[in-house]
């Protein structure tokens, strides 16, 4: 066979597999097969069709066409690697005689009962069912969840140590993470703009159109201007969300203001307002309270935050390390 003939023969083999097993609704029938083979272990179409079943009700919900078809193929792929390495890790698990309690896996069911379920045991059941999934089932991969718990803790977990060393390395190396950037204490009067402009003679006595909730910002701003108490004006007069609390919008940051506020914000003193700034949905006029320069977060304040982030890094490296070991020593051949 020429190598156009063989690579017709695979696209079509492959073309099977994924017409047979494409998205059905329950009342069709699903032509089940083998996905991978780990070991002696076969790993079918249907367990991996159980595990991403809820996942693909959602993207059906969100895509459609190819877009939606993309995205269940990788949930699908993604959903065949998982249950690989599970089964690399059950048969570790076996290989060492080691055993799971049955009691432990009924414990960790109720658990999830109560946690998921609000201790609704016939709400459980109704979902298993609904999902084609029986009870005994359902104890065979919680058990098996709990094994692949329980050996990565054994392998990586108790061998995951940072030091302090490693910790200041890091803190030093991503210094631009923990800068703070400036901020300051805000308070906003805020008016939208009004549906129909009101025709006004200007000082030449030229008729004009003007809005008339700009003009009433334009007496605020006066009355800011002659003493009048900004927090007080906000309470009576802003539209804005904070209106209630005297227009106080609490600290912010640049990156957290639309960019006519910040530019306008970030120039002021404690103390200063901006003048009127117009914006496609309104006026606003700015007080900054208060001000706090940018600075860098020591290192005592976020020690706790990189160690955890360097531990599960860690953890991880080792778990792949382990998973890398068990998956060389196997025989793994994917049909999907």
């Amino acid at each position: 066979m020429d190598y156009r003939a063989k690579k017709l023969t695979a696209g079509a083999a492959l073309a099977s597999v994924l017409l047979t097993w494409a998205p059905c609704r329950a009342a069709q029938p699903v032509t089940d097969g083998v996905a991978a083979v780990v070991n002696d272990k076969v790993i079918t179409l249907s367990e991996i069709r159980k595990e991403v079943e809820p996942q693909e009700q959602q993207y059906a919900q969100l895509y459609n066409g190819l877009e939606l078809y993309e995205k269940i193929q990788e949930a699908r792929l993604g959903a065949l690697k998982a249950l690989i390495e599970q089964q690399l890790i059950i048969q570790d698990f076996e290989s060492n005689h080691y055993f799971m309690p049955p009691n432990v896996v009924d414990a960790q069911i109720a658990n999830d009962i109560k946690e998921r379920y609000g201790g609704d045991r016939a709400a459980f059941v109704k979902t298993l069912q609904a999902r084609g999934i029986s009870m005994d089932s359902f104890k065979e991969l919680t058990k098996n969840r709990l094994i692949a718990q329980s050996m990565r803790n054994l392998h990586v977990h108790s061998a995951v140590i940072v030091s302090p060393y490693h910790i200041e390395q890091y803190y030093q190396d991503n210094i631009k993470q923990f800068v703070q950037p400036e901020q300051v204490k805000l308070r906003d009067i805020f008016m939208r703009k009004a549906l129909y402009q009101e025709k006004r003679q200007d000082a030449d006595g030229k008729e004009i159109e003007v809005d008339p909730q700009y003009l009433q910002m334009q007496e605020i701003l006066n009355k800011v201007a002659t003493g009048s108490d900004f927090a007080n004006l906000a309470k009576s007069y802003s539209q804005g969300a904070q209106a209630a609390n005297g227009g106080d919008l609490g600290w912010v940051t640049a990156a957290s203001l639309r960019k006519e506020l910040a530019d306008a914000a970030f120039k002021l003193r404690p103390g200063q307002n901006s003048p009127i700034i117009t914006t496609d949905d309104g006026y606003h006029i700015l007080m900054v309270d208060e001000v706090k320069k940018s600075s860098v977060i020591a290192l005592s304040q976020v020690r706790d935050n990189i160690e955890n982030l360097l531990l599960q890094q860690e953890r991880e490296r080792l778990q792949q390390e382990w998973i890398d070991s068990l998956r060389a020593k196997a025989f793994i051949k994917m049909f999907f």
